[in-house]
């Protein structure tokens, strides 16, 4: 059997494994939305109880560095959601990692224009260990939600389904874990929270070999 026959009936079963799963993608898109939404409100409520929400949050939610923070990791929380709900869509097109281009763009530009003159390992109260390590447990909610989800799909790469996973939780943690950082500096949001997003990524992508295999 040539290679091509062999993709094409890769492609079939996934077709077909897929209907009997889900006989209606609006019905998984809106599942996995809804399943999103939750991973957000779950990270959140996790954060809030291990660190609590920034005293200063009303003061600083209208202010450029904050709001920077909120949408680099919404944005490539965004795009991690469109990536990871077309690694289970047989028949989708190839994967695009320009979805995660303007997450990308955000944090690489307040990185750039930082000038807090903060530490990049942070300071006492927010070093880059409680950042990342705190991430880490905030979204581990939200992969395991987002897993059982992408479960009912039919991924023929479920390792990079996986890795989509991960950086869609991570991403969301990231989110999260904003509304309680106190360090707002650009270019400590831009290498600890995509380290912890990369993380994230990696742990998903061990995580969706096993899980997400058919």
């Amino acid at each position: 059997m040539s290679s091509s026959e062999t993709d094409s009936l890769i492609q079939t079963l996934a077709r077909q494994a897929g209907a009997d799963r889900d006989r209606t993608p609006f019905a998984f898109d809106r599942t996995f939305l809804i399943a999103a939404a939750l991973s957000l409100a779950a990270s959140v409520a996790m954060m809030s109880v291990l660190v609590g929400l920034r005293p200063d949050l009303l003061a600083v939610e209208q202010r450029t560095p904050f709001a920077f923070k909120i949408a680099s990791t919404l944005s490539l929380a965004c795009g991690g959601f469109f990536l990871a709900r077309r690694a289970v869509r047989p028949g989708s097109a190839g994967l695009s990692l320009l979805a995660l281009l303007p997450g990308v763009l955000l944090l690489a530009f307040r990185g750039a224009t930082d000038r807090s003159g903060l530490p990049v390992m942070g300071h006492s109260d927010v070093s880059a260990a409680v950042c990342v390590g705190t991430i880490l447990m905030v979204s581990m909610p939200a992969l395991w939600l987002i897993l059982r989800v992408l479960r009912t799909g039919a991924a023929t790469r479920p390792g990079i389904a996986g890795a989509l996973a991960g950086l869609l939780s991570g991403a969301l943690g990231a989110a999260a874990y904003s509304l309680g950082c106190t360090n707002d500096a650009g270019l400590f949001v831009a290498i600890w929270y995509s380290a912890a997003i990369l993380i994230m990524t990696g742990l998903g992508a061990a995580i969706g070999r096993r899980v997400l295999a058919w």
